[in-house]
């Protein structure tokens, strides 16, 4: 029995060396994202039941507890939404010399009092207590799937709820739903005309949905972004992205620097950004080509688009509002009737400088370059879908050729 308590002093001793030096030195304190979901999970049932209580109790009218329920699912789904993009982040320094010794008392004092009133060591830690530990953490997983399919559900009711939509958006950006988020931040943009962020998480879900591609309508949103806001930082990240991709080292080394300027001296976004500019920094030493488009490929590429301008004819204004929804699309003269390349915009935008080309293919199989003619088209949708109904305002051009400049497309006639 001696060499037992010997043994297992000597045990004790050996865990206490693993346990105790970490809790003495300084080291960065991480946000435990999986223990914040689960604590803003349980904030929003305590919330959520007093609002029940005062719903219950006449303090609160059944409009009132459904605004108030609206806004509690959005905070949380923000939260989660967040704190999935951006992972465990570290927040600060901090040393543990009171744990250290609470540690150094408490585990022998634990081990052998646990031995003693269990005799087994093995029954500290049950099989259930585990499985009941993973289930509960899957039940938070399904619980924000859940809000997340309420909100869905709410905003078809409620359509016109711009910061729902962009709400939903990043929530299905966060769970890796791109497809689903970029319809998403479509219904948000339409509604909400100078928001950097918006655009920027539209362009990031967009380039994920279609393979990481960030050339054609995801640049235009980047565009947009750095033109509401020239300091938003995931707008510059994407761009430099997009100049390194396609071998634009000078735009690159420009757009990098502007955001390790406005990055957090010592995070670990700067240190990434850090060496984002000295791997630029080094190719340009080195003395890497930047690929400068012939000029035959870049008249290739002309030819093989439509770029003009969509106006509004000044007697159809008053029917319009400015966040109404506009297709700029194009569809063969001959063929098929549905487009083959489009672009979604507001009458805010208008007049718009649209191009087309098979970047902004509707379908794969059934580009812009694989037929010679065509006539582009513009609809203003008052329901904004694509879908042509009554009551929308619309205008054609005639049979253009691929690759012609400056075509001309007037929204002069309502649907009847």
């Amino acid at each position: 029995m001696t060499v037992f308590w010997v043994v297992a002093a000597l045990l004790i001793g050996a865990a206490l060396l693993f346990v105790v030096p970490p809790l003495l030195a300084r080291r960065p304190v991480f946000i435990d994202t999986q223990a914040r979901e689960r604590m803003d999970i349980e904030l929003f049932r305590e919330q959520l039941a007093e609002l029940e209580n005062d719903l219950n109790n006449g303090v609160l009218s059944a409009d009132q507890f459904e605004q108030a329920h609206s806004e509690l699912e959005h905070r949380l789904l923000e939260d989660v939404a967040g704190m999935k993009e951006t992972g465990a982040a570290p927040v600060g320094h901090t040393s543990s010399k009171g744990t250290a010794v609470f540690v150094g008392l408490a585990i022998p004092a634990a081990a052998i009092s646990m031995y003693l009133v269990l005799g087994n060591p093995a029954a500290m830690l049950p099989a259930t207590q585990a499985a009941s530990a993973q289930t509960g953490h899957l039940q938070t997983q399904e619980q924000i799937l859940a809000m997340v399919q309420n909100l869905a559900a709410r905003l078809e009711q409620n359509p016109d709820d711009a910061e729902g939509w962009a709400i939903l958006g990043r929530s299905l950006l966060a769970m890796q739903q791109y497809q689903d988020a970029t319809v998403a931040f479509e219904n948000a943009a339409a509604l909400v005309h100078s928001d950097a962020q918006l655009y920027a998480d539209y362009a990031d879900a967009l380039a994920m949905a279609s393979g990481e591609q960030l050339v054609g309508k995801p640049m235009q949103l980047i565009r947009r972004a750095l033109e509401v806001d020239p300091n938003n930082q995931k707008a510059l990240w994407l761009a430099g992205t997009a100049a390194y991709e396609s071998g634009n080292y000078d735009e690159a080394l420009t757009t990098w620097k502007h955001l390790q300027g406005l990055l957090a001296p010592g995070s670990e976004a700067a240190e990434t950004m850090a060496r984002n500019v000295g791997e630029v920094e080094q190719l340009m030493r080195s003395g890497a080509s930047q690929p400068a488009a012939p000029a035959a490929a870049s008249a290739a590429a002309a030819d093989r688009r439509i770029a003009g301008t969509v106006t509004l004819s000044p007697a159809l204004q008053a029917r319009v509002a400015p966040g109404d929804a506009v297709f700029v699309f194009a569809r063969a003269s001959s063929g098929p009737p549905m487009p083959l390349a489009a672009q979604r915009i507001t009458v805010a935008d208008l007049p718009y400088m649209y191009s087309l080309d098979d970047s902004l293919a509707v379908m794969p199989q059934m580009k812009l370059s694989d037929f010679a003619e065509v006539i582009v088209m513009a609809r203003i949708s008052k329901a904004g879908n694509a879908t042509r109904g009554s009551g929308d305002l619309e205008g054609a051009s005639g049979v253009v050729a691929l690759g012609s400049e400056n075509v001309q497309v007037s929204i002069d006639s309502v649907v009847p």
